[in-house]
């Protein structure tokens, strides 16, 4: 019998591949459920069994099944651990209840399989305190480094017909290596009474390979024009002193948005790169910060500060005259303080304009440096003086006490590495980004931003700064091109340019460049065919590989699982709901949001699924879709690398019949 199961597997499988290779369109394939389970170290009877969690370390497949007697667990994947792993199951249906296991979220643990050893939790949620169970036999457990096979009792683990039971996996105590994937929900397994032998549905959906507008990734061009002949979804405006507070204690957003196009981008679904800033170069003399606050630190005695022109021609050209402030200024730093909290307060809301907050403030461009520090003749401080620890911490101390509670809608990002960009008093973890991408020695010399955010570094004023080092497994990577045109072109060249672009997307994983971005070049230019590879690479590339679900049941809900495959370099920056819906005529007739975390979806494999009520809905047939939705509007508003989106921006993901 198990050749034969296997010849069957092969044949099914080539007969996928077969159509998958012809046919444009998406392919279902109905495979029957396996009648029973055997404990023998073979994965061929699970075939058909849709996957719970996926994931792209050791531990690659996790899924379950039943009989009247026993929950069946299966683990599929490359050099797993042959003498430590362990299952985690929640019973109850409570994540508070029981033990709080760390890296998935509320979890509520009531047993804890590890090896072939069954405990029963007796702590308080949080005291490791378990209770010995019982020990599996080799007819109920076995483990290679590519599977492992479980068949727990039902009835010792309380469970029953209509029961559910919330599992996950992990390999050998690791953060990386487990189901499902580090800060994801465990997914929730339903015994419900479906009928051993049933027809499971596999549905391919076509992928689409093209890039992709959408939301926070991409090009970010500056906000000032419009009718960018290139896609993109953001923008950058940098936002001055005197531009924000002209009179004292008034703040003139109006201004800003109108001089910034703030209702254009808007109504585009364009979302904002905002920066602050008190000293921009430019080729005339003037002050960035307001001429109130200037005659008010002369009034109190305090310098003002020190106002400069470059004739080294180091700051490039017509980039060379502006004022310096005094950062140092108890005066400054107070009245910066509200100015940053104003920001935070206006633009507060679930539908906020502004999807990222660059720490800026300190330095020429607020880019956290005064340059060059000796001038032509020896004199320090030649373009003003860069402040201390003592004095920068402050200012960034701002952003973070202002924004700390607006990361479901705004994120802080910092272009240089300091402990506050991942030890402060609101424990935000801040993402990074990197203002001169594409150039080699700024990337990665000894003095790179690259190898100072991963090994730490002096800085321009002697003081050691600590690194922040893969922050972008929890954050957002971001940055522009370096060199103004001729960086960017070159960086986009065909050629060692272009192969450093992509060898720093890889290591840095940015989500988008701006505002020295390529959105001003027209479509179908000599560099279009690179700048799509690098778009589709850069943020999230969401691809829907395969929907599992019943052909037909009768019973009152609908258990999906889809596997969706993330070919860019980064994670969604928020957690926003994944949905899946059955439809009639167009319309939806039932709802389930998804068990998924988008910000934990780094690149690879990962699993959405869900139960869909189905009890109230008339016999028929309906069209089963997924949609990612922006939890301000409650719509779709994400695309996958697919075919079959509807209209509203969900996709189809098979169909589905009731009888």
């Amino acid at each position: 019998m198990r050749i034969r199961g296997n010849s069957m597997k092969m044949m099914i499988v080539a007969m996928m591949a077969l159509l998958l290779t012809l046919s444009p369109f998406p392919v279902s394939i109905s495979v029957a459920e396996t009648a029973s389970i055997e404990i023998d170290g073979d994965a061929s009877d699970w075939e058909g069994i849709p996957a719970l969690s996926t994931n792209s370390g050791a531990a690659k497949v996790l899924k379950a099944s039943h009989d009247e007697q026993h929950l069946y667990l299966l683990v599929e994947g490359s050099g797993l651990s042959t003498t430590m792993g362990s299952f985690w199951l929640n019973t109850d249906g409570s994540a508070v209840t029981g033990y709080q296991a760390y890296g998935w979220g509320a979890t509520g643990i009531e047993w804890l399989l590890e090896n072939d050893s069954l405990y029963r939790y007796g702590g308080n949620g949080s005291t490791w305190s378990w209770n010995w169970s019982s020990s599996l036999p080799s007819s109920q457990f076995t483990r290679t480094s590519s599977l492992i096979e479980v068949a727990l009792p039902l009835q010792t683990l309380g469970l029953t017909a209509g029961g559910s039971v919330s599992l996950g996996y992990l390999d050998n105590n690791s953060d990386t290596h487990r189901l499902p994937g580090q800060n994801q929900p465990l997914p929730l397994y339903t015994l419900d009474e479906r009928n051993p032998g049933e027809n499971m549905v596999e549905f391919y959906p076509t992928e689409l390979d093209d890039p992709l507008n959408n939301p926070f990734k991409g090009w970010a061009p500056s906000a000032k024009s419009t009718g960018y002949p290139q896609d993109h979804r953001l923008v950058y405006v940098g936002v001055t002193w005197k531009e924000l507070e002209p009179a004292k204690g008034q703040y003139d957003f109006s201004a800003i948005e109108a001089a910034n196009h703030f209702d254009h981008w808007r109504s585009r679904g364009v979302k904002v790169v905002l920066r602050f800033i008190m000293d921009s170069p430019s080729g005339v003399p003037h002050r960035d910060i307001p001429d109130w606050l200037y005659n008010d630190m002369v009034r109190l005695g305090q310098s003002p500060g020190k106002a400069y022109h470059d004739e080294t021609g180091g700051m490039g050209t017509g980039n060379n005259i502006g004022f310096s402030p005094n950062y140092s200024s108890d005066y400054l730093i107070a009245r910066h303080k509200l100015a940053i909290e104003a920001i935070a307060e206006h633009y507060n809301a679930p539908d906020s304009p502004i999807a990222f907050v660059q720490i800026g403030s300190l330095g020429h461009w607020a880019e956290f440096h005064t340059w060059p520090y000796v001038g032509p003749n020896g004199e320090s401080n030649y373009t003003g003086a860069f402040p201390p620890n003592e004095i920068s911490n402050q200012y960034i101390q701002h952003y973070i006490d202002a924004f700390a509670d607006q990361e479901d809608h705004t994120q802080l990002m910092i272009r240089r590495s300091v402990d506050l960009a991942k030890n402060n008093n609101k424990g935000l973890i801040l993402g990074m980004y990197n203002d001169v991408f594409g150039d080699q020695p700024s990337f990665d010399s000894e003095w790179g931003w690259y190898t100072g955010t991963q090994n730490g570094y002096w800085d321009d004023i002697g003081q050691r700064q600590p690194g922040h080092p893969n922050f972008w497994d929890v954050r957002i990577s971001g940055g522009e091109f370096y060199g103004g045109a001729y960086g960017m072109n070159a960086a986009l060249t065909t050629g060692s340019g272009f192969n450093e672009t992509l060898r720093q997307t890889e290591l840095s994983k940015p989500s988008w460049l701006g505002p020295n971005a390529p959105a001003s070049l027209a479509v179908g230019n000599p560099l279009q065919g690179n700048m799509d590879r690098l778009k589709k690479r850069m943020g999230y590339h969401f691809v829907l590989n395969k929907a599992t679900y019943p052909e037909a049941q009768n019973g009152g809900t609908l258990d999906v699982s889809v596997v969706v495959e993330n070919k860019g370099v980064q994670h969604f920056p928020f957690n926003w709901p994944i949905e899946l819906q059955l439809r009639s005529g167009g319309s939806i007739v039932a709802r389930q949001t998804a068990t998924a975390n988008l910000t934990a979806w780094r690149t690879g494999l990962h699993t959405v699924s869900g139960s869909l009520s189905t009890s109230a809905l008339p016999n028929g047939t309906y069209d089963l879709t997924i949609a990612i939705l922006d939890p301000a509007s409650n719509r779709p508003a994400v695309d996958f690398a697919n075919t079959d989106r509807l209209s509203d921006g969900a996709y189809k993901i098979g169909v589905w019949t009731k009888n």
